[in-house]
């Protein structure tokens, strides 16, 4: 991969900030200089002056298309079309238009159509296309790239290797002009391409660029921004990765595991603060760490899944893929073959630590005003499918905090109460099992598995077996503690049921579920609730063969 050819390619950066009718934007020409600025940097991609273009507060439609419109015509490689103003929307027509000098809401003339820009745009000879558009109702640009557009060929024209636009609000939103430095979705944009994006490749792709500002901005709780791609152009590389090489790197004995200096309780104010103090690395997933490496070292909780539950010291946690970039909506199916899922699915086998931290955006009884809190270490106790709330399967672990810490006491009024230790045993925070029905039960089958009759003996005549509810007691399978509800099993088998990695029919054959195929047949002596069989088979049957490769 190598940077555009900065002899091929231009860029034309439009801006507006001083208004006869509009309300003066003094940032937009601070975006414009700085801008401008870093693409002719060297050690970014070196676009030589005269191939960079600033227009600076247009005062007729001229000024702003005829730059455009030269640039169009002599870039080969990479065009890239930069605008920062207020923008306004036709009241009949719901059009975008770009502000010039004299514009005003009412007179709609006044202004550039997002059109112009758009046929300008189509009949350019460069390769690929960069828009950003920083202005209020920038998002209805995406629409006028729809394939329902007569001039579709913006976007998908089988000579243009790729167009790729992001804009700094959805079609009815407004964007902040901020009263800092730059605006707020240009300022995101300056950040990442000056400082760089550690954990990124040496060339940084638009597409990445756009995610991390996309991020940010909603860590923020400022306007999400919007992007539309075709033919790949979000693997577009923008410049060099400031951060390629300086990136720290943490010794695998710091990955897991409490931060020496940070307590629970622990406030940052963005993720990169989080990634400089070594909480949680990554500046984008919400999930941190690999199953070849361990399992999760970290994860954030922010309220961007739906199917999210914060119960305090019970996290049930929706884990990672499937979700639509600007809706938010679960529009495919999760993966546990997905790395960050594999590794919280390992974090259980290996029961390593993991760090939660708490965003903004999740249940407000637990998380923080704004920022982030680091809320402690938990345990990865479980995991399932479900489908969820936009009607895809999803899968779900349920997550325990770990000793007192920063307890966050639960909110759900399913757990029960605390009971004193005894014949009861604490499965999970609140939830407690009857220990003399797990010894009744391998009494009844003399401690011999029901799938595979294995029975194990320690010196002294000591038989050892394991038992394990069929539909889970805590939060969210709430099953019952009963017989019914029970089975017998070596610890072998008791783990691949647990996990999904058998399930058993309603014939009661035992199904691997790497290859779909039966092993067996469960010997039975007891009663069991078949419906439970099926809530089983329902929420575990995921064929995940990295998972039973582990745990045979």
């Amino acid at each position: 991969m190598s940077l555009p050819d900065p002899l091929a390619s231009r860029a034309v950066l439009i801006g507006t900030s001083q208004y006869t009718h509009l309300s003066p934007l003094p940032a937009v020409e601070n975006n414009l200089k700085t801008l401008g600025a870093l693409l002719q940097r060297s050690d970014l991609w070196g676009l030589p002056a005269e191939h960079c273009t600033i227009v600076h507060n247009p005062t007729s439609i001229h000024a702003m298309m005829d730059p455009l419109w030269q640039a169009g015509e002599e870039a080969r490689d990479t065009l890239i079309v930069y605008f920062s103003g207020h923008g306004l929307t036709h009241s009949t027509e719901g059009d975008l238009y770009l502000t010039l000098v004299g514009s005003q809401s009412e007179r709609m003339y006044s202004a550039v159509s997002y059109d112009t820009v758009r046929n300008e745009l189509r009949v350019s000879r460069a390769r690929r296309k960069i828009v950003i558009l920083d202005c209020c109702y920038s998002g209805l640009a995406l629409g006028l790239l729809g394939t329902d557009d007569v001039t579709n060929h913006v976007a998908n024209s089988a000579r243009v290797n790729g167009t790729y636009v992001m804009t700094a609000t959805t079609e009815n939103k407004t964007a902040l002009g901020g009263l800092d430095t730059y605006t707020a979705f240009t300022g995101e944009l300056i950040h990442f391409l000056s400082e760089g994006i550690p954990g990124q490749p040496e060339f940084l792709e638009v597409d990445a660029i756009y995610q991390h500002a996309r991020e940010s901005l909603r860590d923020k709780g400022l306007p999400i921004p919007q992007k539309r791609e075709s033919n790949f152009a979000a693997h577009i590389p923008l410049v060099r990765n400031r951060a390629h090489r300086s990136q720290k790197r943490i010794e695998a004995n710091e990955r897991f595991g409490p931060i020496n200096g940070i307590e629970p309780g622990t406030l940052f104010d963005s993720r990169r603060a989080l990634h400089d103090a070594g909480v949680h690395r990554p500046l984008q997933a919400g999930i941190c760490g690999t199953a070849e490496k361990g399992g999760a070292e970290s994860i954030v909780v922010s309220g961007g899944y739906k199917d999210d539950e914060d119960y305090g010291d019970v996290i049930i946690y929706t884990g990672h893929g499937g979700r639509d970039p600007n809706t938010g909506v679960q529009v495919r199916d999760q993966s546990a073959d997905d790395s960050g899922n594999a590794a919280l699915i390992k974090s259980i086998m290996t029961e390593l630590p993991v760090r939660v931290i708490r965003g903004s955006g999740g249940n407000k009884k637990f998380s923080p005003n704004a920022g982030y809190s680091y809320d402690g270490l938990f345990t990865v106790a479980d995991y399932w499918t479900k489908r969820g709330t936009d009607g895809r399967m999803v899968l779900q672990f349920r997550l325990e905090q770990i000793g007192d810490g920063n307890t966050k006491r639960s909110a759900s009024p399913h757990l029960s109460r605390k009971l004193p230790p005894g014949r009861r045993v604490e499965v999970a925070p609140g939830i407690y099992a009857d220990r003399l029905l797990a010894t009744e039960l391998k009494q009844v089958y003399d401690h011999a598995c029901q799938i595979c009759d294995t029975v194990l003996e320690v010196p002294g005549g000591l038989r050892i077996a394991a038992t394990v509810h069929i539909r889970g007691l805590e939060q969210p399978h709430l099953g019952p503690d009963n017989k019914a509800n029970l089975l017998c099993l070596c610890p072998n088998h008791r783990d691949l049921f647990k996990y999904g990695a058998i399930t058993i029919e309603d014939d009661l054959s035992v199904i691997d579920r790497t290859d779909g195929e039966p092993i067996g047949k469960l010997k039975l002596k007891h009663e069991i609730d078949h419906a439970h069989l099926q809530y089983h088979r329902q929420h575990h049957t995921l064929g995940h063969q990295r998972l039973s490769d582990e745990l045979v």
